[in-house]
């Protein structure tokens, strides 16, 4: 439970009560990373009965009984329901987080004018407790309301704090990034299964082997350059490797699938 004084009027409120709008997949990663009962409502998919079913939660019939149920709601709706979802939610006591991919502060605001709304931005790890999640600063939100958000999405993931207009620069890497190292992967199996190794094997070493490199890379306090030395003799395979990968563009890929990520300027 997540406790948080209101200065204006000095009542304790609380996190005890979760409400998510939306069970489609990041509803349903952050609802299985907090791993406790919470309140869900879909647009008429049925999606929610699921979600509450999986998550021993439970569905809601409208919005305006989840803000009337909920201490936190959390939005993730789809980006164009956020005029309609607010004109059923706005004066609602509860905070209102969105987890909306391209809404910033000011047009959740715009919308939200009587509520207390707070952005943040999460990447779908947060369904294993292992997700990247922003605050952006600026807000203009009681320090204690973004203490305790900070908190509850910490649940989940690393909480980093930016400003808004840095926001964007994390599509390319925490947004899509999951998608690009399992592509990766998938890559590494592939070639392992052309190597002879069992496709099912394959597919788990490569994992396998993500999973430790990335907490070697936390050993190496994310120095990569001295990672990739530490594992390259003068001459070996690894070192082939990256020579190989370096001279079929495998950086300039990376590069241009983040270039292609970033939001339109």
């Amino acid at each position: 439970m997540t406790d948080f004084q209101n200065a204006s009027t000095g009542d304790t409120r609380t996190f005890a009560t979760i409400g998510i709008v939306g069970a489609g997949n990041m509803a349903r990663a952050l609802a299985t990373g907090w791993a406790t009962p919470i309140l869900c409502t879909d647009s008429g998919s049925g999606r929610a009965v699921e979600l509450a079913a999986d998550t021993g939660g439970v569905a809601v019939a409208t919005n305006a009984e989840l803000g009337a149920r909920a201490d936190v709601i959390v939005l993730c709706h789809k980006p164009g329901q956020l005029a309609a979802v607010a004109r059923e939610l706005d004066g609602t006591r509860a905070v209102v987080v969105s987890v909306l991919s391209g809404v910033s502060s000011a047009q959740l605001k715009a919308v939200y004018y009587r509520s207390t709304a707070v952005r943040v931005t999460v990447n779908l790890p947060v369904r294993v407790r292992a997700g990247i999640v922003s605050l952006p600063s600026g807000q203009g939100v009681d320090a204690q309301v973004e203490s305790a958000v900070a908190e509850l999405f910490g649940r989940v993931g690393t909480v980093v704090r930016i400003p808004e207009h840095q926001v964007g620069a994390l599509i390319p890497l925490a947004g899509v990034g999951p998608a690009l190292v399992a592509m990766f992967a998938q890559a590494q199996a592939d070639a392992a299964v052309r190597a002879g190794l069992p496709a099912e094997l394959a597919r788990s070493l490569a994992t396998e082997t993500l999973r430790g490199t990335a907490a070697l890379l936390a050993e190496f306090e994310y120095d990569t350059f001295a990672l990739r030395r530490s594992v390259a003799s003068p001459g070996g395979p690894t070192e082939r490797a990256l020579a190989a990968a370096e001279a079929h563009g495998l950086p300039r890929a990376v590069r241009a699938a983040a270039a292609a990520a970033l939001p339109a300027q």
